[in-house]
């Protein structure tokens, strides 16, 4: 049998949720005291890593972490890439080329910018909402 420091925090809060606490309490009472030693280390751990990284807490609760996923993040990807195809697109219109439809007519020149530029941008929101909703389903999924 491994000692019960070998066993991790979710393998102690199962044995705790399976023992009988009134006929073990001595166990159960070791079992308690093993897992709050581990919680304890992985906040000294959890602050060796801030330290080391330069976060805080205080940036941690809310300011904006470095790989934080957020949909202004997400909207700015989209927008870097949606957009800026949709950008060469209109700038395309502008010299001629049939490239922007709008109310099912070509549109040529300053419109045709406009155009696209304003179908970028919708484009790129929309596909950001779509991918910033389906990573916080996947959270859920991921949590469960």
């Amino acid at each position: 049998m491994r000692k019960i420091e070998e066993y991790t925090i979710r393998e102690l809060q199962e044995a705790i949720v399976g023992i009988d606490q009134a006929k073990n309490p001595e166990k159960y009472a070791e079992l308690q005291a093993e897992i709050s030693r581990k919680r304890a280390r992985v906040n000294e751990l959890n602050s060796q890593i801030s330290e080391l990284y330069g976060s805080s807490s205080e940036s941690s609760l809310g300011g904006d972490s470095v790989n934080q996923f957020t949909f202004k993040r997400c909207f700015l990807a989209c927008l870097c890439s949606i957009g800026a195809f949709w950008v060469l697109i209109g700038l395309l219109g502008i010299f001629g080329l049939g490239t922007v439809t709008a109310n099912g007519e070509q549109v040529h020149g300053m419109k045709a910018l406009v155009t696209a530029v304003f179908g970028g941008g919708f484009s790129s929101l929309i596909l950001a909402f779509m991918v910033w909703a389906g990573e916080k389903v996947l959270r859920l999924f991921e949590n469960a």
